[in-house]
This record gives structure tokens, C-alpha cells and sequence, in this order.
């Protein structure tokens, strides 16, 4: 219990707190739509994309001697935004399958940028720390600035899903429906997608990818067990992202232990334990 007190006696971890907890109720809303259009790989291609993106700013900036230390060049977070934007709109458009399926693509995506961005840094002098925070995050080095960065992404992408929600809704999972009622389907698709790629590039710099893949799928997948309707669905997700998110940091900085992996671990664990109640009660 001590510990625990001290941890939130401590700036640095109540940035840590606020900025995780964040990225975790972003990411675990926007992972119901994700999972329930089957396209989980989605958001680990614009991940991947998005790691790609600092990779290549890490090059240029040991390349043209601009590194400072163990930073990122200032234009590391415009590259990645961009690579993953234009990503996440080459996802969302609807084309017809011909000799390829649809999850060829994302399958494409993901292991072109996971390629290049490990051919990047295996050419980049001093990048190995930088390329273990976003494949494990470092969600530790969180700041003040970075929650406030953070926060302003919610107030966007919650305003955008607060203002669009019926027509997000039916163009992902009732196409039809939303043409009949006049509802371009293939328009808001992109946008859906942009919120998507604009807060994995965001969210992945403070928590890393594999941090943020688990908010896009597990949190969804533990409340898509529970919940029978949309909204309630959503606001399960979330909640059992921010308790994940919470309760890993905690359980973390008690034990001494790698933050984000404790994260993914317990989020994994609520799955487990939620999916057996649900086999037992139904047994």
C-alpha cells in the first residue's frame, strides 16, 4: 500500500497515469469498430506504418547530423502523421477484389513498413533505444506536454465521433442502410479511418505499438463477451481499457516491472478470466 501511495505522490507518474489513461480509452473505443468489422490487422499495419515514419526521421536526422541526444528530430511526429493518414486512407477505400482479397492489403502494409522500418534502423547509428520504446513503449517518459498533446486529441477525436456517430455507425456495419437514408458510406468510412490513423500516430509515440494493439483488440474483445448493444459495448471498452491501463502501472511499479508489457499481460488476463466466467455460466 505504500507503494502505491508514493506512486501518486509523484508528478511523473501522474502524468504517466493521465497520458496512458488516455491513450487507453481512445484506442479501446475506436477498437470496437475495428473488431467488429474484422479488421484487427488494420491497426497493427498502421502502427507498423507509423514506427516506419520516426524510423525514417530517425535516419534523416543521424543521416544530416540534426539528433540531439537520445530525442526524436522535431519532424519525426508530422512524417509518421502523414505515412499513417495516407495509410488509413488507402485502407478505408472500397475497391473491388479481383485477384486479391482485401486482407491481402493490410497484409502488404504491415509487413512492407515492418521491413522497411527495421532496414531503417539497421542503418541508423544509436536508434535501438528509441525503436524498443515503440515496439514495447516507454509510457514512463509521458509529460506534462504530452498529456496535454494527448488531451487535445481526445476533445478532436471525441467531438468528431460525438457529432458522426450514426453515420460512423452505419457505414461500418450497415452500408445499405446508410445509402438509403442518403448516408455516403464510402466518405465517412475514410473518416472513421482518419480518426483511427490519427490517434494510433499520436498514441503509439506515448505508449508504443505494442501497448497501443492491445487497447485496439483486447479491451474490445473482453467487452464484445459482455455487452449486447453498441453504445453499451463502447462504454465497456473503454472502461476495461482504463482499468487495464490503471491497474498495470500500478501493478508495474509495485513489483518493478516493464510497464507495458504488465499492461498487455492484465488486459490479457481480464479476457481470459471474463471469456471463462462466460463458459462456466453458460455451462
Amino acid at each position: 500500500m505504500s507503494k502505491l501511495l508514493e506512486m501518486f505522490q509523484q508528478d511523473f507518474m501522474l502524468n504517466v497515469i493521465a497520458g496512458t489513461t488516455i491513450v487507453a480509452a481512445l484506442c479501446s473505443y475506436l477498437g470496437v469498430f475495428i473488431v467488429l468489422r474484422r479488421a484487427v490487422f488494420v491497426g497493427a499495419a498502421l502502427a507498423q506504418v507509423s514506427s516506419l515514419g520516426v524510423a525514417v526521421a530517425l535516419w534523416f536526422g543521424g543521416a544530416m547530423g540534426m539528433m540531439s541526444g537520445h530525442g526524436l528530430p522535431w519532424w519525426a511526429q508530422p512524417l509518421a502523421l502523414a505515412l499513417t493518414l495516407g495509410a488509413s486512407v488507402a485502407l478505408a477505400v472500397q475497391y473491388r477484389e479481383r485477384a486479391l482479397p482485401r486482407e491481402t492489403m493490410v497484409g502488404v502494409v504491415y509487413a512492407a513498413a515492418a521491413g522497411l522500418a527495421i532496414l531503417v534502423v539497421a542503418t541508423t547509428a544509436g536508434a535501438e533505444s528509441q525503436v524498443m520504446n515503440l515496439l514495447f513503449g516507454n509510457v514512463l517518459t509521458i509529460s506534462g506536454s504530452g498529456v496535454a498533446g494527448l488531451s487535445a486529441l481526445a476533445v478532436i477525436v471525441g467531438a468528431v465521433h460525438g457529432l458522426f456517430f450514426k453515420e460512423f455507425l452505419f457505414a461500418s456495419f450497415d452500408p445499405d442502410m446508410a445509402t438509403a437514408l442518403g448516408i455516403r458510406a464510402r466518405w465517412w468510412n475514410v473518416l472513421l479511418f482518419l480518426t483511427i490513423g490519427l490517434t494510433i500516430s499520436f498514441a503509439i509515440r506515448a505508449a508504443g505499438a505494442l501497448v497501443v494493439f492491445n487497447f485496439l483488440v483486447l479491451p474490445a474483445a473482453t467487452s464484445l463477451l459482455l455487452g449486447r448493444r453498441m453504445r453499451a459495448t463502447l462504454a465497456l471498452a473503454v472502461a476495461f481499457g482504463v482499468l487495464a491501463s490503471i491497474a498495470g502501472i500500478a501493478i508495474s511499479y509495485v513489483w518493478d516491472l516493464p510497464t507495458g508489457p504488465t499492461i498487455v499481460a492484465f488486459s490479457t488476463g481480464v479476457l481470459l478470466l471474463t471469456a471463462g466466467v462466460q463458459w462456466i455460466c453458460r455451462r
